[in-house]
């Protein structure tokens, strides 16, 4: 899969790397993906690591 990203995006990508908080873009993207996912499972009710947020 090939994504494009908007300049922005692409800048701060750049920044967190520049930073020296991740490696590469691939780590960034996989960083923000997991918050996705906790988003996710928050806005679904599941708040603790075996569902204790209910």
């Amino acid at each position: 899969m090939q994504i494009v990203l908007p300049p922005e995006v692409e800048a701060l990508v750049q920044r967190q790397i520049t930073s020296g908080k991740y490696q590469n873009a691939i780590a960034v993207i996989l960083a923000g993906i997991k918050l996705l996912e906790q988003q996710e499972k928050i806005y679904q009710g599941d708040k603790g690591p075996r569902g204790q947020g209910e």
